[in-house]
């Protein structure tokens, strides 16, 4: 493979251009990451806003009627609901685990079973999220288009 990096300071937008002779599984993963560090979402915390890169938000959850996000040491509040969520993040990493929390899969470090045919999922920050039986194939679909764990 390779790559050319014509790094330009008139440019006003950073633009990537593949030219392939077949778009094989790994080519579409790496479109996937580019597509994810490409987007950020606004999120809140009280009555401040921030726009967090989609990449550092390990996953979203939902308690008492409103959505989180949570990076590596920080918690922020979404606006959007997790079905809003999911829509919005189906051709990135990102993927439904359970009925009340949405993973970034490129965050994921492990997976282990657990009673109830249940997964415990393994964050980089050491963080543990519950994968419900109902959404294990969901997230290994996810993984094999992903290419598996990190």
């Amino acid at each position: 493979m390779k790559v050319t990096i014509n790094q330009n300071m008139a440019c006003t937008e950073d633009e990537i251009i593949i030219n392939c002779s077949y778009l094989d599984e790994r080519l579409k993963q790496l479109i996937e990451l580019i597509r994810q560090y490409s987007f950020s979402m606004e999120l809140f915390k009280g009555n401040e806003s921030y726009h967090i890169p989609l990449e550092k938000i390990f996953y979203f959850d939902s308690a008492d009627g409103k959505t989180f996000a949570y990076t590596k040491d920080k918690i922020y509040e979404a606006k959007e609901s997790l079905s809003e969520l999911e829509d919005k993040l189906r051709t990135t990493p990102f993927v439904r685990i359970s009925k009340n929390c949405i993973l970034n899969s490129s965050c994921l470090v492990k997976v282990k079973p657990m009673v109830n045919h249940r997964l415990e999922a393994t964050l980089k920050n050491n963080e543990k999220v519950i994968v419900s039986r109902n959404y294990i194939q969901v997230l290994k679909e996810k993984l094999l288009i992903r290419g598996g764990l990190t």
